[in-house]
């Protein structure tokens, strides 16, 4: 596996009580002997009134801020380590149009894309981030969460769709943050996906396959409480690496001390 941080995050850039800098971070990646570093913001969400917005992606103020920091580091450090500039797209079905206007006029800046899926139609259809908090999940997907089968299904079903959509830029695709629909699972008392799920999963890395898609193996999911893993799954994550789907490693580093967490132990599985 190649020695890349493939997501990473500006310290201070939303998180204003952040006192690390970007600067830090990335010397840290570079004593640490990483090749590549993939910085990523997540990119503005739709502007509808059906998308909960408990978590805001970039402004148009904070897209100025964010790629002339990504660009400063990127020529400061070019001769040490290769600065990926990325952003990280949240998919809704709804809202592809939005999407691909979006990267199309950052096509010329961005590098790579990174996608995932974080929202998701809560009891009423209101598409809500569902891994923000136990309280808000609870409260909102409770009929869902009835039948866990149903909730994983329904997760999977988006992260399908995203994989199938039409990009629109002839960019490097990353799925990011697969099998985040478990991360309360001890909170949540949720079981283990079925075999209809793992079948699902598997079709959907089939899909990535034949795009030629990376994976992302996200490591700060080993230190989410009741979770301890990565997302998706070490042994998932294998599964794809066997079916000849690229993994990238990613921390999601918002300080120095995320920096190449838990590479090694994932290192060992993904060779």
């Amino acid at each position: 596996m190649l020695k890349k941080d493939g997501h990473t995050h500006i310290p201070n850039l939303i998180d204003h009580e952040n006192n690390d800098n970007l600067d830090d971070l990335i010397e840290r990646a570079i004593s640490l002997g990483f090749k590549e570093y993939a910085i990523a913001a997540m990119a503005p969400l739709p502007d509808e009134s059906n998308v909960n917005r408990s978590h805001q992606g970039l402004t148009s103020d904070d897209l100025t801020t964010y790629k002339l920091e990504v660009d400063r580091v990127a020529d400061k450090y070019q001769n040490q380590i290769l600065i990926k500039r990325a952003f990280e797209i949240n998919y809704f079905s709804d809202y592809e149009n939005q999407m691909r206007r979006f990267l199309r006029s950052q096509a010329e800046w961005v590098d790579e894309v990174i996608l995932s899926v974080h929202f998701m139609p809560d009891d009423t259809g209101i598409l809500r981030r569902m891994d923000d908090n136990v309280d808000s999940i609870s409260r909102y997907f409770a009929k869902t969460l009835t039948t866990p089968q149903v909730f994983y299904q329904r997760y999977f079903a988006l992260m399908a769709q995203s994989v199938e959509a039409i990009i629109g830029v002839n960019k490097p695709i990353r799925i990011a943050d697969f099998g985040i629909i478990k991360r309360f699972q001890q909170a949540l008392n949720l079981p283990d996906f079925d075999d209809s799920i793992y079948k699902q999963i598997g079709d959907i890395f089939q899909m990535m396959a034949t795009r030629d898609y990376q994976l992302e193996i996200n490591a700060a999911g080993f230190n989410d409480v009741g979770y301890g893993d990565t997302y998706p799954a070490l042994d998932v994550a294998a599964s794809a690496f066997d079916m000849g789907i690229d993994v990238v490693y990613s921390s999601h580093a918002q300080s120095v001390s995320e920096v190449g967490q838990f590479f090694n132990e994932i290192e060992e599985v993904i060779k």
